[in-house]
């Protein structure tokens, strides 16, 4: 079985070494200036910079559960909540599974998650900001709403397959941006169509994000 690509040409199709996480409530050390997709955690922090990959994810995963079961072991027992958990996201997208993924590790998190769009967030990656308990934008980002993206190949049988599985997943993508946005229903379809970055006044103003820092 195939993937499905949902990300921008810019997106980096080559996966980095899995970064090894001992301590969640310390900083991590930093990577070596060739490594192009990095997740890094420091304390209540994470720093998605990285293309949208199932290695990438996984590690995004694991660092949301992990931080829930470390904050709240530290913070319950004292009487308070803990402090939400702060995502920082500059991707250009990619693998459309591995992003809704992350879409529901970020909603089921039982500390709320906030998302910080550094940079630029586009495709799958738009997924996993909008989806969070508060969204905030740099006024310099960018963010980029469009298809997704995959090559056919095979038997006709199989394209045909094909194009019912792409049509699924464009109408879960859509259901999203419905549910967790402002953009009209009427207007989506035509929004989707072209690959057009948003400045942030656009995307506070169609409900992709709540506040611009």
């Amino acid at each position: 079985m195939k993937d499905y690509f949902w990300g921008t040409k810019e997106s980096d199709p080559e996966e980095s070494q899995p970064l090894t996480i001992h301590e969640f409530t310390s900083e991590t050390k930093g990577h070596s200036s060739t490594d192009n997709n990095v997740v890094e955690f420091s304390h209540n922090r994470i720093y998605f910079y990285s293309g949208v990959t199932r290695p990438k994810i996984l590690q995004l995963n694991k660092g949301i559960f992990n931080l829930n079961i470390n904050m709240l072991s530290k913070t319950v027992p004292l009487g308070y909540d803990p402090p939400p958990i702060n995502l920082h996201i500059n991707s250009y997208g990619g693998s459309v599974f591995a992003g809704l993924s992350a879409v529901d590790y970020i909603k089921n998190s039982k500390i709320p998650v906030h998302t910080i769009i550094d940079g630029c967030a586009a495709s799958a990656a738009t997924l996993m900001s909008c989806v969070a308990e508060r969204r905030y934008m740099h006024k310099n980002a960018c963010m980029l709403v469009h298809q997704l993206s995959g090559v056919m190949w095979g038997k006709f049988q199989e394209m045909q397959d094909d194009m019912v599985n792409s049509e699924m997943l464009m109408e879960k993508i859509k259901n999203i941006y419905k549910q967790h946005t402002k953009i009209p229903k009427k207007e989506l379809d035509n929004i989707l169509k072209h690959d057009l970055w948003w400045e942030a006044e656009k995307c506070l103003e169609y409900g992709l994000v709540d506040e611009l820092i």
